[in-house]
């Protein structure tokens, strides 16, 4: 069975991205809904505007269910690039409020620099207290919760500094 470990290691690692992926896409969507209120439709319409631009606010239910795909497959790309960089550096699983933290202004950084700008979307808001609200949104509902989940699912109640090897394989 030893062929198989590498298998069953994949498929572990891809289930802790998938689980943290959706918690935080979902806390994500929370925060997102009290920054900027409106429907949920209208929220997920948004997102689908990266692609579609203003064609997305027209785009009813149809534009709504793209932009709750995008925004969940990207939340889970997310997570497994933190699950990624767990496995590397192991200080991200220790301190994982930390790693949480630095990977929500991380994320905060990348979407609104790069990701957003890059799309059809409309330009963020950088007035400071814009920027505030999404910062405090990004570290508490999207970066704490994917590290706090691929600690508590990756290290699996073990000694807090096993080998990276033995903590992931469980």
């Amino acid at each position: 069975m030893p062929s198989q470990m590498p298998s069953q290691g994949l498929r572990r690692l891809a289930l802790i991205a998938v689980a943290a992926g959706m918690v935080a896409g979902t806390t994500n969507l929370v925060a997102a809904a009290a920054i900027f209120g409106g429907t949920p439709i209208h929220g997920f319409q948004m997102i689908a505007s990266g692609l579609l631009g203003e064609e997305a606010f027209s785009g009813g239910l149809k534009a709504a269910v793209l932009g709750a795909a995008l925004h969940f497959a990207i939340s889970i790309a997310a997570a497994a690039l933190y699950v990624w960089a767990a496995l590397r550096h192991g200080a991200l699983t220790r301190h994982w409020l930390v790693g949480g933290v630095l990977f929500g202004v991380l994320a905060y950084l990348v979407m609104n620099l790069v990701v957003v700008p890059l799309s059809n979307a409309a330009n963020p808001d950088f007035l400071f207290g814009m920027i505030a609200k999404e910062l405090v949104a990004h570290t508490v509902m999207f970066g704490m919760p994917i590290a706090g989940i691929v600690r508590a699912l990756a290290r699996n109640g073990q000694d807090p500094e096993p080998a990276a090897e033995r903590a992931w394989e469980k």
